[in-house]
């Protein structure tokens, strides 16, 4: 064992240095002989490693409640505050669905300012938070993920919706971007209204 520090320092000096001449011999050692024996001796053969998994998520530890799992407070569910934030929701959920249909019928539709008047982001989440207050803190891992995903659709839809500089119409790239976010955010509604049903 104390010879292979030696060996390792031998073979990985650089040739001509004092250390490389003192272990000159018709007997020296490559580097990769040396980091190989060094490696076995050590039990670090690469195959007994296991594979690298940088910044790959297997699992976040989250599980998601279902809907008809979700434990709700009725007393909290039948307060006036929480039913007018689930009909504020709906309200949403139809007002999307009714710019979508219009946005289908003119594609070139200034969205921005109506995205705004329509859906007030800070409303939007006044209502979000209200209404999954109802829910036990489990359920709350779930429905605050939707709530978050309402916001992130409603923030992309906006981005989506936006013409450059100049520009009067859009591409098919675009109006289908914009339709992606429009089904994005109908979709994460309806699945947040799927608790309270």
């Amino acid at each position: 064992m104390i010879a292979l520090p030696f060996a390792l320092s031998v073979a990985l000096a650089p040739p001509g240095s004092p250390a490389a001449r003192a272990g000159a011999s018709p007997t020296t050692l490559s580097r990769r002989a040396v980091t190989t024996a060094a490696a076995a001796a050590f039990g670090l053969s690469a195959s007994s490693a296991p594979p690298a998994w940088a910044g790959y998520v297997t699992s976040l530890g989250i599980e998601t409640t279902k809907p008809q799992d979700a434990e709700k407070d009725d007393d909290l569910l039948g307060s006036k505050a929480v039913q007018a934030s689930i009909e504020s929701l709906k309200g949403y959920k139809e007002a999307a669905l009714a710019l979508q249909a219009k946005f289908a019928a003119e594609r070139n539709m200034p969205l921005i300012a109506v995205i705004r008047k329509e859906f007030d982001f800070s409303k939007v989440r006044d209502s979000l938070n209200i209404a999954t207050a109802v829910f036990d803190e489990q359920t709350q891992l779930t429905t605050d993920r939707i709530a978050r995903s309402i916001i992130y659709d409603l923030t992309e839809l906006e981005g989506a919706a936006r013409l450059k500089k100049g520009e009067t119409e859009r591409t098919d790239k675009k109006v289908a971007n914009v339709n992606k976010w429009f089904v994005k955010l109908d979709t994460d509604l309806a699945t947040l209204l799927s608790y309270f049903a």
